[in-house]
């Protein structure tokens, strides 16, 4: 994932900041941050073209699908790929995120010295399809 921009969206500062020394670890791209879906949304209106999105599920205000449901509207940004980050584990969770155009789904908490291996893997997994 080197050379990628990836936005990650979390209203958990500590989750933020894991996730982007996870990235720094495994020698990923650049990580940019927002702690809101409102934050993100305007991050992206404003001209961020990341690789990937990277975002939390369960966030106040707008919940995780509800952003994906916004940024699916921005032209730039239809086809753009989003990895869902959440606790929820039980099977139907998950394939309802999917369902939503997810490109995957990475289950919290997260091994930071894995996670970039394991989005890599997601995205590789995308591209196969």
């Amino acid at each position: 994932m080197a050379g990628f921009c990836i936005l990650h969206v979390d209203d958990d500062e500590n989750i933020r900041v894991l996730t982007a020394l996870a990235f720094t670890l495994s020698g990923g791209g650049e990580v940019r941050s927002a702690a809101s879906g409102a934050e993100a949304l305007e991050v992206l209106a404003a001209g961020l073209e990341p690789d990937l999105i990277l975002l939390d599920v369960m966030m106040p205000d707008m919940d995780g699908p509800a952003v994906l449901a916004r940024v699916r509207e921005l032209p730039d940004h239809r086809n753009t790929p989003v990895i869902f980050m959440t606790a929820q584990t039980q099977d139907h969770e998950r394939a309802g995120l999917m369902a939503l155009g997810a490109s995957g789904v990475v289950i919290k908490p997260f091994d930071p010295m894995t996670l970039g291996q394991q989005v890599r893997a997601l995205m590789e997994e995308r591209a196969g399809d």
